[in-house]
């Protein structure tokens, strides 16, 4: 009986011995499998993550390229702000070929001026009724354009029966936002007497220190005009350090406002 015991124990000694054995074999089958199913799962997620980011970089291409094609589209436009409503009557282009030279005391334009079209904007109602709506127009020849904002600028405030009338150029709403944001950089030149330009599409040029620069960042050029305005012994804050400051002679010849 003991023997036979003992039997008993070696055989389920050995069967326990093949079932962990087994069991191990399973495992490492199981491990090795989803090693290998993650491995194509992290493959396949860094060639969609690749994909994904080229076509996000194809889409702000394509959306810089409609931008540009959008304001290239509207390059003869004008905007005329202020005109009292019906002052155009039915015949706004003729209205604005014999209005506008006079208005703006431009005799070469008289009987010259070639206007294509022009409509009222079509905006959404407000609140204000008596607000005329802007008038848009598109001028046969650019360098008319040019002429008429020119002599805008150079008349200043600009009135018609007693009411501000403004003059400007046509954009897209993205385009306008862009050059809306080099505001108060424009108010610091103003300031400080710094000349500068707003050139198209949006570029601020600036004639500073004896340099003429071009700036795409509203917030670099104001940094770089606040860092030169800084006495030679004031610490510049965070927002203002830049990687490659001016040097001290340059700093020195800048008054402070």
């Amino acid at each position: 009986q003991t023997n036979s015991m003992e039997s008993i124990l070696r055989d389920i000694h050995q069967t326990n011995s093949q079932i962990e054995e087994r069991i191990s074999e399973i495992k490492s089958s199981i491990s090795n499998e989803a090693e290998h199913r993650l491995g194509n799962m992290e493959d396949l997620v860094h060639g969609l993550e690749t994909t994904v980011q080229q076509l996000q970089e194809t889409v702000v291409k394509l959306q810089e390229k409609t931008d540009d094609l959008e304001n290239h589209s509207r390059r003869c436009n004008l905007r005329l702000v202020g005109l009292p409503k019906g002052e155009e009557g039915k015949d706004p282009v003729s209205f604005l070929e014999s209005w506008l030279p006079s208005f703006l005391n431009l005799l070469d334009l008289s009987n010259n001026l070639e206007v294509e079209r022009a409509h009222r904007a079509f905006l959404p109602r407000t609140s204000s009724t008596d607000r005329p709506r802007m008038l848009v127009f598109k001028l046969l020849c650019y360098r008319d354009k040019e002429v008429i904002l020119r002599q805008a600028r150079k008349l200043g405030t600009l009135t018609f029966k007693n009411k501000p009338i403004y003059i400007f150029p046509d954009m897209s709403a993205d385009l306008f936002q862009k050059r809306k944001s080099f505001f108060s950089v424009k108010r610091l030149c103003k300031d400080l007497d710094i000349p500068f330009a707003l050139l198209f599409p949006a570029r601020l040029r600036i004639d500073f220190q004896g340099q003429r620069l071009f700036f795409a960042n509203p917030l670099d050029a104001e940094n770089h005009i606040k860092m030169a305005s800084l006495p030679e012994d004031s610490p510049s804050s965070p927002r203002e350090q830049r990687p490659h400051p001016l040097s001290k002679a340059d700093r020195s010849s800048v008054s402070r406002p």
